[in-house]
């Protein structure tokens, strides 16, 4: 379905006396174009891409548990392997599909009181505090280098 734009701007200008009475205005409009036929089409395209996007999430869940599972899986399998070298008294086992090895663990730093640790050894971070800012910009206080922004229209559709 072809639609111009820019006619259907030139009737509604035309149309603008009756603007107050919605009904009337866009009874009119139909008559003289599709924009009702593709104001339909475009709803249905929206309610099919939303239960499109609610089936997407379903299935992230679905394979996000699957992979959660087969993750506990491999977790399971190589303790498997790391008892069979403690048993043994091993550190490598040579198979023909793979040498599996027993490594030391890596050297990691633990945090065990941030409190107790000397000032030059932490890191300061700040940040704007964008709810206080946002209410003082609203009470009118001018703030260098903030401003109040209204986002882009939005639609919204109420199906009947």
């Amino acid at each position: 379905m072809r639609f111009d734009i820019s006619t259907l701007g030139k009737l509604a200008d035309d149309l603008s006396e009756y603007k107050d009475d919605v009904e009337l205005f866009w009874d009119t409009l139909e008559g003289e174009t599709d924009v009702m036929d593709l104001v339909g089409s475009v709803i249905k395209q929206v309610n099919e891409t939303d239960a499109n996007i609610v089936a997407c999430k379903h299935l992230i869940n679905t394979y996000s548990d699957r992979r959660n599972t087969l993750e506990g899986r491999r977790v399971a399998l190589t303790k498997v392997l790391r008892t069979i070298l403690v048993r043994t008294d091993q550190s490598k086992i040579p198979h023909a599909l793979a040498t599996v090895y027993l490594r030391n663990g890596v050297e990691s730093l633990n945090i065990t009181n941030p409190e107790e640790m000397p000032t030059q050894l932490m890191k300061v971070t700040s940040a704007p505090d964008r709810t206080e800012i946002k209410k003082q910009l609203k009470a009118g206080v001018q703030i260098e280098g903030a401003e109040l922004v209204t986002g882009a229209q939005t639609i919204s559709i109420r199906m009947k």
